[in-house]
């Protein structure tokens, strides 16, 4: 029987991974921030797309929801420079949807 380190390593190398080293606590607190900011703007968009009525805006703004819904899954994968534009440009965009929200 193999002892725990191999098996965690031949664990690791099926799920296609790396081990790696824990996260820093300002890596892990930025990480956090990025989901946090990508999630709200993923859900003002699904909020305006339940309230619209006309098809060519609602088409729109469903394709806005997908786009960050797409970023919230891939967000793990960011490199560092996606990673600041997002907490730099994220809370103007959020800002600006949650003003046309309360509209």
């Amino acid at each position: 029987m193999p002892d725990g380190g191999e098996r965690s390593r031949h664990l690791t190398e099926a799920l296609g991974g790396r081990a790696g080293a824990p996260l820093s606590d300002e890596d892990r607190l930025e990480g956090e921030r990025v989901r946090d900011l990508i999630q709200a703007v993923a859900a003002c968009y699904n909020t305006l797309v339940s309230r619209e009525t006309g098809t060519s805006r609602s088409l729109d703004l469903v394709a806005r929801r997908s786009f960050y819904d797409g970023e919230f899954r891939r967000r793990a994968a960011m490199t560092a420079a996606e990673r600041a534009e997002v907490i730099r440009s994220y809370p103007e965009l959020l800002a600006r949807l949650r003003a046309e929200i309360d509209r």
